[in-house]
């Protein structure tokens, strides 16, 4: 299967916004340990402040990822440039029943493509410590561990 990116479009961000925050607690609460309440706290204040009023930013890009014979969203993409100089992939999601067959890597490619096209020279992302799949994505595209977050909770 190959892949395309599609920009968003604006009846589509809505849906978008509402799934990406549905994610985003899981895996606050699943990944990084926070008790449910916090986890919307969060989610509910970094969101305004990528998007205040729930409003996309000029800059973000946020796409589909499609297929590109049938045209069918296979996962999706919000990245934005962050400075002058980088990238920042805030959200790369493929369809869980559709992971393992190169799509998180062919989307990577696509954004570094577009990112180079906008003369930015690099890319950065989190990745969730407990998310071994990505994790190793990643390092197979050759980004490097710049930094690990850990902790120990006390009974």
């Amino acid at each position: 299967m190959d892949i395309r990116l599609r920009p968003l479009r604006d009846d589509e961000f809505e849906r978008y916004l509402a799934e990406q925050r549905v994610e985003y607690v899981r895996s606050l609460v699943d990944e990084a340990g926070m008790t449910p309440e916090t986890a919307e706290e969060k989610s509910r204040a970094d969101h305004a402040s990528l998007f205040p009023d729930g409003v996309r930013q000029e800059h973000q890009r946020i796409s589909a990822i499609e297929d590109t014979e049938t045209a069918e969203a296979v996962g999706r993409l919000f990245w934005a440039p962050r400075g002058e100089e980088r990238a920042f992939i805030y959200d790369l999601f493929i369809d869980e029943r559709l992971r393992g067959r190169g799509l998180g890597r062919k989307a990577l490619e696509l954004i570094e493509e577009e990112a180079r096209a906008e003369r930015l020279r690099g890319i950065d992302l989190n990745v969730w410590g407990g998310n071994d799949a990505a994790r190793a994505l990643y390092r197979a595209a050759g980004y490097d561990e710049r930094a690990v977050f850990m902790s120990k909770d006390l009974a």
